[in-house]
């Protein structure tokens, strides 16, 4: 029997029993509340601080603009080009779209690394060694482009970053996507991490330095440039207007703006894109609501996407990356959401394929935190299923499904520990992974681990392919003291 890590989905019909249980979900009186004896139910909730898409987007290109203001004279700045041959591109482009975590991208060294080893006041006279310029305010700001050829997106892999006080580091882009400040030694002290990407083929990187500033401030301030990780046009680039197939997709697969049983739910969701090795990938997951009075923002997704702090320490997360209507236009690169880069593991494990992620930064405003459910499904045949995901590093698509307990399984995939369904509606691919899956209520009950069946190459065959999410009931105990203490 084959299997794969991925799946493809379609419609799913209401059954009484969901119903019903729908119905019980929604009569919950408190934040938790035990819907059968031993299950727990959490309703969903919304984000209400931060900024909205929106916002953010407005702050990124300001920023982006007042950067670009400060940056010191063109004929001055440092280039570092980063070549991209061909075949390099050929192997991403050429990969298996049905395997997952999906690759979209790879990791380029920089040769010789980019490298700033303290700047000086001679640096900032005419003649001096490095690109700086000093404002009128007596702060100095230093920079350096970064061109990688033929890159959708680019990725910077920072090591050894060390600003003293008054110091701040921005990536940036002149098309207007702007990160940071990062300070310090970074993000986690280290002084090593990855940057957020920027679309398009090019990346500035900016230091400022608060004046008026003195010569042993100036001196403390480095940093070096290693890596550059290259997302592949094909993963960037919008696809042409939807023809016989949404966004380049397989036949199956459906735009989630078309279905109004995505609305509750698609505020949720996020595709998730990482360095891990000598790759980028993407997979799915979306926002877990809890009752935790001390929880920050949980994420959940699959153990076989990420499971190790290092690699989550680098994910970025892209919210609500959608069509704006039914079958509209596919999302340009001008029209990217908010991204937020970075998470802890809170919890991980093999069996039931989870990670449950710990966010470093708030979502937007407005973002829906989905509410679960500890009560086991997988041996229910029947019951109504339904989810989000973003295959292909492209835009959210639905699918519905219904629990089939005459599914084959596949081995190491035991039922209960798995729930197994049939698509009826829509379908997922490479990428989808990680997706929650909820049930009637919108309640969640998993989250997609793969396909299992004798025909896994093809995510719209749902007569000789099941749907395999790992169970939430059969892990909730691992979860419980992080989003139901």
């Amino acid at each position: 029997m084959g299997l794969t890590s991925t799946v493809s989905k379609r419609l799913a019909t209401l059954t009484l029993a969901s119903l019903c249980a729908a119905i019980v979900g929604t009569l919950a009186a408190s934040p938790a509340v035990a819907a059968a004896k031993g299950v727990v139910e959490v309703p969903a909730s919304v984000v209400t601080d931060g900024l909205t898409v929106e916002q953010e987007m407005v702050r990124q290109a300001e920023l982006s603009a007042s950067l670009a203001r400060a940056l010191p004279p063109t004929a001055s700045l440092k280039q570092v080009n980063v070549p991209v041959s061909a075949e390099e591109m050929a192997a991403i482009d050429q990969v298996d779209r049905s395997t997952s975590p999906l690759k979209i991208g790879f990791v380029k060294m920089v040769t010789p690394a980019s490298e700033l080893r303290g700047l000086s006041i001679s640096t900032l006279r005419p003649g001096g060694r490095d690109a700086a310029v000093v404002g009128a305010d007596g702060s100095v700001v230093w920079a350096t482009v970064v061109n990688v050829e033929k890159g959708g997106a680019v990725r910077l892999h920072i090591e050894n970053l060390n600003l003293p006080e008054g110091a701040e580091l921005y990536v940036y882009s002149l098309a207007g996507e702007a990160f940071g400040p990062y300070t310090g030694k970074g993000i986690d002290g280290s002084g090593d991490f990855w940057t957020t990407a920027l679309f398009g083929n090019e990346a500035i990187v900016q230091v400022r330095v608060s004046g008026p500033v003195e010569d042993a401030t100036l001196r403390a301030v480095s940093l070096k440039i290693t890596e550059v990780g290259v997302i592949s046009e094909t993963f960037t680039s919008p696809a042409p207007a939807p023809t016989a197939s949404f966004c380049g997709n397989v036949a199956c697969i459906v735009d989630a703006s078309c279905y109004s049983q995505a609305n509750s739910i698609k505020d949720a969701y996020a595709k998730m894109e990482w360095v891990a090795g000598a790759f980028l990938y993407t997979c799915t997951g979306g926002l877990l609501n809890d009752t935790n009075p001390s929880a920050t923002n949980y994420f959940l997704t699959a153990n076989h996407c990420l499971s190790k702090a290092n690699t989550a320490k680098n994910v970025s997360f892209y919210w609500r990356f959608r069509t704006s209507t039914c079958n509209g236009a596919c999302p340009s690169n001008s029209g990217w959401p908010y991204k937020t880069t970075g998470a802890g593991v809170a919890a991980s494990n093999r069996s039931g394929d989870y990670t449950l992620l710990t966010l470093n930064t708030t979502p937007p405003a407005g973002t829906t935190r989905l509410g679960f459910t500890s009560a086991a499904v997988a041996n229910t045949n029947g019951v109504a299923l339904h989810r989000v995901s973003n295959p292909d590093f492209g835009p959210q698509v639905y699918n519905e499904q219904s629990v089939d307990t005459s599914a084959p399984t596949c081995q190491g995939w035991p039922r209960g520990e798995r729930i197994y369904s049939r698509d009826t509606l829509g379908g997922t691919d490479g990428g989808s992974s990680g997706s929650p899956v909820v049930n009637a209520s919108d309640l969640v009950v998993g989250q997609l681990s793969g396909g299992c069946g004798t025909n896994v190459n093809d995510p719209c065959d749902s007569v000789h392919n099941a749907t395999v999410d790992g169970a939430l009931a059969f892990y909730f105990n691992s979860v419980k003291p992080f989003i139901n203490p």
